[in-house]
């Protein structure tokens, strides 16, 4: 019998079923209309099948009761993935406590109905956690669509694709073997102004505007037996979705193709009704749609996302659209709210030195919730299902809320539930200009600013990411511990959204003493300095470059003016989440072991708190790459004008 702990463990970042039809560019194959599939169940309140990611293509399918999740049964047979390698990711979802869970996956080769033993592709992959394997994807003559279900147990690995699994969860889905491209599709926002109508025309490629979200149709459809809609081009991460004879939901539950990037592909079969509606949501920058009528596979898509994740936020503003929510026994309370989102769009262009914008969008009314706020108070999930279905009604989808859009929920505390945020959208409970800036930080891509806690002596370590990476570690940024003081961000993290220019901040390749100013003095008009704001130096092995800064201004600790901070860039990574910046800055103590948790503060991070490297000591990349040394210090104090001389020697 298994037994829960009282705590709850808060998941970040909003989830929700993503499932994507593969870009099956080849003719699409029929399954079988008569194969009636054996019946699966389980027990799945307490761990379920987060999700998947086959050959990149990521099914987020989320917790029990959503969806179509039924009694450790989830049936998203809907939706198709083309197989290709058969690299497999796959991760559990836990209510409470961690639990081994084992992994099989069958595929119904011959399309008979039944998962037979020759036809189990992963054997029994297990850990408590995220688990990697590769499927023995079958070599096949011609094209091929069938089924595949997914087994996740606790109690051992299931001895069969059917029955009751136990603690655990079953999935299906659609694959298909033995796809090949064909057409592209044309880059029309090369030469066309986007479409500003409504109906497309067969076989035309229409430019969408940037904006989200785009509504279209297409008629005649009931004239055909089938629909290929195709998207490509540009740059973003757009999903598509599509129903004939009413407009989709976009909640998974209709087709739909939410990939990386643009490249999105939905089938439909046998449409019955003179219109199909089109809805596209997510950022996305000239992006191309169109529609064969009678067509039975997708156009080849041009867009190549970066598999490696988020190389940046691709924007020069953002708009926060706000949804403020309140209950029976708890109204809302926020009376400095506008107030204090102009603090944070101030505080932004501030730390953009006027590069970046932020807007706010307070037109939709509080959201009444004709409930006590006590029946979410222990169930975070149920009030994030039913917060998210309300923001879904006044027409915004919560995970795609269109190009430079942010969501912002605010409500009275649900419990203890910290705010958080995830790509694209925050819920704030505390009601202050720091952990809205914060928390939109998150919600932009970012992940804290960690530091390395390498032991006493040691500035680097042996890469341990789960020994010395510290969460929060960087005690005086923005994006680490400086929320409440609306602190700096760090320069490492300035470059993710192009706030900084290579002439500000470059990168040194030869020998010599180079003076930078305070970064930490910038204004809407600028940086104010009259030189280098930062440095960048690779790492001898060439994999990690490290960002050099002069940071003068801390609500705190006011050593910073006698030395610089070293923040990684590279190190200890292992971002999987597509949606967050696939680098992560660790701060480097350079006095390291000088002060002790529980000796000298109860604070766990007390030994960052004098991370600089100060004036007259030398740093030597780990790597051998090159020594560093600041030598003197100068200018006007408390300003721009700030300045320290750091001698860099090339080895």
């Amino acid at each position: 019998m298994k037994k829960y702990s009282t705590l709850f463990n808060f998941v970040a970042a909003a989830v929700c079923f993503t499932g994507s039809i593969a870009q099956a560019s080849t003719l699409m194959p029929d399954q079988p209309k008569d194969v009636q599939y054996c019946t699966a169940s389980g027990v799945s309140q307490d761990e379920w099948i987060e999700s998947i990611n086959i050959d990149g293509v990521v099914k987020k399918s989320g917790q029990p009761g959503e969806l179509n999740h039924r009694n450790g049964y989830s049936d998203f047979s809907n939706q198709v993935i083309e197989l290709t390698s058969g690299y497999i990711t796959l991760t559990p979802g836990y209510r409470l406590n961690r639990y081994p869970e084992h992994w099989r996956i069958w595929l119904d080769l011959n399309q008979n109905g039944v998962f037979e033993d020759d036809e189990m592709l992963l054997d029994d992959l297990s850990g408590e956690g995220e688990v990697k394997g590769k499927l023995a994807i079958p070599q096949v003559t011609e094209p091929l669509l069938t089924r595949m279900r997914v087994s996740m147990t606790y109690e051992g690995a299931s001895e069969s694709a059917c029955g009751d699994v136990g603690y655990g969860e079953t999935e299906d889905y659609t694959v298909l073997l033995g796809g090949s491209a064909e057409a592209d599709i044309p880059n029309v926002c090369s030469q066309e102004a986007p479409y500003t109508g409504r109906t497309l025309t067969n076989g035309k490629a229409v430019c969408m505007p940037d904006s989200a979200p785009n509504y279209l149709s297409i008629g005649n459809s009931d004239k055909y037996q089938s629909i290929a809609i195709s998207t490509g081009h540009g740059s973003g991460n757009l999903s598509l979705y599509a129903k004939n004879g009413g407009w989709p939901k976009t909640d998974g539950s209709d087709p739909s193709s939410t990939k990386s990037g643009n490249g999105e592909c939905v089938i439909i079969k046998t449409p019955s009704s003179y219109w199909t509606y089109i809805t596209v949501t997510g950022a996305k920058s000239a992006a191309s749609v169109v529609v064969d009528l009678g067509a039975t596979s997708c156009r080849g898509s041009t867009d190549t996302p970066d598999p490696t994740g988020n190389n940046g936020y691709q924007y020069d503003s953002v708009n926060i659209l706000v949804y403020r929510f309140e209950f029976t026994d708890a109204p809302f309370k926020w009376d400095t709210l506008e107030q204090d989102l102009q603090k944070v769009n101030e505080y932004y262009k501030e730390q953009s030195y006027g590069r970046f914008n932020v807007t706010y969008d307070l037109s939709q009314p509080v959201i009444r919730i004709n409930e006590s706020k006590s029946k979410y108070d222990n169930d975070f999930h149920a009030w994030r299902n039913l917060y998210e279905s309300k923001i879904r009604q006044t027409g915004v989808d919560p995970s795609n809320p269109g190009a430079a859009n942010i969501i912002m929920m605010t409500a009275p505390q649900v419990g203890n539930f910290n705010s958080s945020a995830g790509p694209p959208l925050m819920s704030i409970y505390h009601h202050t200009p720091g952990v809205v800036a914060h928390e939109m930080g998150h919600a932009m891509g970012l992940r804290h600013a960690k530091a390395v806690e390498a032991g006493p002596g040691k500035v680097i370590g042996t890469g341990d990411i789960d020994k010395e990476s510290l969460n929060y570690g960087n005690v005086y940024s923005m994006m680490g511990m400086g929320a409440h003081t609306l602190e700096e961000y760090n320069l490492m993290y300035k470059s993710y959204f192009g706030w900084l220019t290579d002439s500000e901040v470059p990168l040194i390749n030869s020998s010599g003493v180079y003076r930078i100013y305070a970064f930490d003095y910038g204004t809407r008009s600028g940086t104010n300095a009259p030189g280098y704001i930062g440095l960048k130096l690779k790492s001898g092995n060439g994999a990690y470059t490290y960002w050099v800064e002069y940071r003068t201004t801390h609500y705190r600790y006011k050593n910073t003016k006698n030395g610089v901070l070293l923040n990684l860039q590279g190190y200890m990574e292992n971002e999987k989440d597509p949606d967050f910046w696939k680098h992560t800055s660790h701060l480097l103590d350079m006095t390291p072991g000088s002060l002790t948790p529980g000796k000298d503060s109860p604070w766990a991070l007390i030994d960052q708190t004098d991370s600089e490297l100060v004036i007259g000591k030398t740093y030597t990349d780990h790597w051998g790459g090159f020594r560093i040394t600041p030598i003197a210090k100068g200018g006007v104090e408390d300003s721009a004008q700030a300045w320290i001389d750091v001698k860099v020697e090339m080895l």
